[in-house]
């Protein structure tokens, strides 16, 4: 079984506009409202591929409410956390040339009496189920300490040290969890978030990426999945580094691709697959998501023949571990 956790979910709502005109009139030429948060995404990708997740976090309010009815639709269990205020929004505007402007909610407080309820939780699922992996997603919530990722794995270590942890966040989120040695088992970065965490240009260029991971305290993640977008990826396995070709597609949207490699992941940890098998599974997603307008969505068609389609090369360096 398998556990997302998003504290910080939101309702989206993305406009599609000609040119978006500063300080003036904006008219919309298409709207959607869609239900928001990475591990969400990740829940409904990993259950589509057929394993049983439950999808957990905060919310609250009307937006909160939304999200759960729209979550009768998917094949994930939701179990969240009901909390007072009110689940953020996050607004993003497409121009006709691709251009995009994104505007995000903080979202509503988080006091410890929720962490509380969320740990209490997370604790009676891992103690009265048999969970194979949990992921950790997205951004912090307002009011959440900057090292309550770093205790969430502490707590998770604690009761079961054989559950995968996956951290799928960025920025100070991923800082202080790296910062703090208590390493999840794997982590997700594109190349924008890499560059952000080791201060270097951005790059999707593998060896160049490699080599900065080398010489970072990244290099004790046992696992790193670096998605480069239409360029594969780049992944670390222990000390062996690996690029991922994957096939040419028509991509509808790329929201959420990152998400869903995370819910491919997750699955194939789920089967207790090889890693070559996890890595396939999580590139094969996060492509097939793109070829959907929906964000976080697969076709399993599209999936396994992306999966067939994939090419792993290793890399001809070792890295020397401590």
């Amino acid at each position: 079984m398998i556990i997302t956790i998003t504290v910080n979910p939101s309702t989206d709502r993305l406009y599609a506009i000609n040119k978006f005109k500063r300080g003036k009139l904006n008219r919309v030429n298409n709207g959607k409202k869609m239900v928001g948060g990475k591990g969400i995404n990740a829940a409904r990708v990993a259950s589509i591929l057929g394993a049983l997740t439950y999808a957990s976090g905060f919310l609250g309010g009307e937006n909160g409410k939304f999200i759960l009815s729209s979550t009768k639709q998917d094949k994930f269990i939701p179990d969240f956390i009901h909390i007072n205020g009110e689940t953020r929004n996050c607004y993003t505007i497409i121009e006709k040339d691709g251009h995009k402007t994104e505007i995000n909610e903080a979202g509503a407080p988080i006091n410890s009496k929720d962490v509380y309820l969320l740990a209490s939780r997370l604790h009676a699922l891992m103690n009265t189920t048999d969970v194979s992996s949990i992921s950790i997603n997205g951004s912090l919530a307002t009011g959440m300490p900057s090292d309550s990722y770093v205790k969430l794995i502490r707590l998770i270590r604690k009761i079961d040290p054989t559950i995968n942890v996956i951290l799928d966040a960025s920025g100070a989120a991923l800082k202080n969890v790296v910062n703090s040695g208590e390493f999840p088992d794997f982590i997700k970065p594109n190349e924008h978030e890499l560059a952000d965490m080791l201060n270097i240009p951005v790059t999707t260029d593998a060896k160049t990426l490699m080599q900065s991971i080398v010489e970072s305290n990244l290099v004790d993640i046992k696992n790193i999945f670096v998605s480069l977008g239409a360029n594969g990826g780049l992944v670390k396995h222990n000390s062996t580094f690996y690029t991922v070709e994957i096939p040419k597609i028509s991509a509808i949207n790329t929201e959420g691709s990152g998400d869903a490699t995370v819910g491919g992941m997750l699955s194939a940890l789920d089967e207790e697959a090889s890693f070559e098998e996890i890595m396939r599974s999580a590139m094969a997603a996060g492509t097939a998501n793109a070829m959907e307008s929906r964000t976080g969505y697969i076709s399993l068609n599209n999936f396994f023949n992306i999966k067939n389609k994939i090419k792993i090369n290793e890399m001809s360096e070792k890295v020397e571990l401590s």
